[in-house]
């Protein structure tokens, strides 16, 4: 066998290889078959450049015991270290036991629940807020807007913040900072403390629309993360009406102060268990700690590595201000110029617009000009629009089978536009409830009639919303928390304008031609998951974002 001249011998080195999303370094020989392709890269690259061009392939990257093992052998060699996960690495979330990974899927879901239970639970309270203060209905109802507009702009600060610092401490001071502004609420002496301090609470309560998919992602590999998502999906979707079932006897009973009271005590009770059970997850953040802990044991033994031993990411990791500028503006970009991101936001905006205006439309069906029923009971009536999520949740093992024949259909790698199979059937609910709802709600009709209409709603949307947020996920996948960010942003303004208007609205036209309308609207948005199962193929390869990930041959945390 010829002998390989010295400058390539020098070059020969690991390689790396992907495995799931485990990088390893395996040694491969040169065998004599493979000698003349190589001379022949040899010649034209020296007669290009007279050097060899280093790919990314030459980037050394070792688990934790291959780098202490590699600068033990070369105690004088400084040459770069990458760290990664070694293949079942404890400390990488993905590896974790099946119950944590539950456990901590399950309690930001319930984060997700409580802050939206601290959002609409205030609709409960107008009235009486509205009677001591002295301030019109559409004052009291910014109340609930203030707080959704808080959920819309508060993603822009938090999610580059939680990108840089980490998940868990931006968790743990978000969550702490919604708990005490429960105070200032329940002593407030009049309507402006209380249209503010939603507003900051809102902004800081949505700290888990801006976390808990990504810890999601940081958890679970994408084609084992159905079940999780379906709980993700759940909470963003039973959390809203649940807030009027526990709220509207409170207010009835003991008064509205009380109210911000007891959510302070109960979010408190889960700050206190987030600061002592909920890990960090993401993992950059877990693999930076990591490397500043293999560096330290390097330096302990005088090894020249430790100058030059970083994470696997340290390359790609930007500055808190790059971070603020791609945040603040790559949404627009995607909400203006992806149809994907932009479908997905005007639906998801006009479901949750819905969500949050029947918070204003059920006291006026259910409530003393409908059914006649007291706060507490027109609160139950949302027990209907909070189970419709549950019941289809149920459902959901068909739209992951689905999805994992699709996907074992193409090698393993991810199918988008199979997520969206059950909102084909999803999208038809939403038109098909309205009208009932509607033409259901003279008060000689039973009130158990609007309340069912109101739970196919409730399935109408956990389908359609958890297969956007799929779609969206799997389409952009790294670029995925941009497109999400977009996505969010329409949502929330849209759920903050809808209840200005709601009560007018249904007074106006009536109870039954309010709900038309509404219904008539949804009609216009059943082709959106038409669109992305038939042609969401050519819609991705036509975007520059979506088209880097088209193959789905990646799975890295989002």
């Amino acid at each position: 066998m010829n002998q390989l001249p010295n400058h390539i011998q020098d070059e020969q080195r690991s390689v790396t290889t992907l495995n799931g999303s485990q990088l390893s370094m395996e040694r491969r020989e040169i065998h004599p078959e493979d000698l003349s392709v190589l001379e022949k890269k040899i010649e034209s690259s020296q007669s290009d450049s007279s050097r060899i061009e280093h790919t990314t392939y030459d980037k050394l990257m070792l688990s934790e015991e291959e780098a202490l093992a590699r600068a033990q052998d070369h105690p004088q060699d400084k040459e770069p270290i990458y760290l990664t996960f070694s293949k079942g690495d404890k400390e990488n979330p993905r590896n974790w036991t099946h119950g944590k990974k539950y456990y901590i899927t399950i309690l930001v879901s319930t984060l997700n629940v409580l802050t939206c239970i601290c959002a609409g639970g205030i609709s409960s309270a107008s009235t009486d807020i509205a009677a001591e203060f002295n301030v019109s209905a559409e004052i009291t109802t910014l109340g609930l807007s203030m707080y959704i507009l808080g959920f819309a702009l508060g993603p822009l600060l938090l999610a580059p913040m939680s990108e840089y610092f980490g998940r868990n401490p931006i968790y743990i001071w978000s969550w702490l900072l919604l708990v005490i502004f429960q105070i200032p609420l329940a002593l407030a002496t009049n309507i402006e403390i209380i249209v503010v301090c939603r507003f900051i609470q809102g902004f800081f309560g949505s700290i888990p629309l801006t976390n808990t998919g990504g810890t999601v992602s940081d958890l679970w590999a994408r084609n084992e993360c159905g079940n999780a998502m379906a709980i993700y999906g759940l909470s963003s979707t039973a959390g809203p009406p649940v807030a009027l079932v526990i709220s509207g006897y409170i207010v009835q009973n003991k008064g509205w102060r009380l109210l911000f009271w007891i959510f302070m005590a109960i979010l408190g009770g889960f700050w206190i268990i987030m600061v002592l059970t909920l890990p960090e997850t993401r993992h950059t953040i877990i693999l930076d700690k990591k490397t500043n802990r293999v560096r330290k044991a390097m330096q302990k033994q005088g090894l020249q590595a430790a100058t030059n031993i970083r994470d696997a990411n340290a390359d790609e990791k930007k500055g808190l201000h790059t971070l603020f500028a791609i945040t603040l503006s790559r949404p627009f970009r995607f909400l203006f110029t992806e149809p994907i991101t932009f479908c997905a936001a005007i639906y998801n905006g006009f479901i949750y617009g819905i969500v949050y205006l029947f918070n204003e439309a059920f006291p006026l069906v259910f409530g003393p000009t409908g059914h006649g029923f007291s706060t507490g009971e027109w609160g139950l009536s949302f027990l209907g629009l909070a189970l419709g999520p549950l019941l289809a949740a149920l459902f959901h093992p068909l739209q992951e089978r689905h999805y994992l024949r699709r996907a074992a259909a193409h090698d393993g790698k991810g199918s988008p536009e199979a997520r969206m199979w059950m909102s084909l059937a999803g999208a038809f609910l939403l038109p098909l409830s309205l009208f009932w709802f509607g033409w259901t709600s003279y008060p000689s009709i039973p009130w158990i009639v609007p309340v069912l209409a109101s739970a196919v709603f409730g399935a109408g949307i956990y389908i359609i919303i958890l297969g956007i947020l799929n779609y969206v996920v799997d389409s952009y996948q790294i670029y995925s928390a941009s497109a999400l960010a977009g996505v969010i942003l329409v949502r929330n303004l849209v759920g903050a304008g809808f209840p200005l208007f709601g009560q007018q609205m249904y007074e106006k036209l009536g109870y039954e031609w309010a709900s038309t309308l509404l219904a008539c609207l949804a009609i216009l948005y059943i082709p959106i998951p038409f669109v992305f199962f038939y042609k969401g193929e050519t819609i991705r390869l036509r975007s520059p974002w979506a088209r880097e990930h088209f193959n789905q041959d990646e799975d890295k945390p989002h």
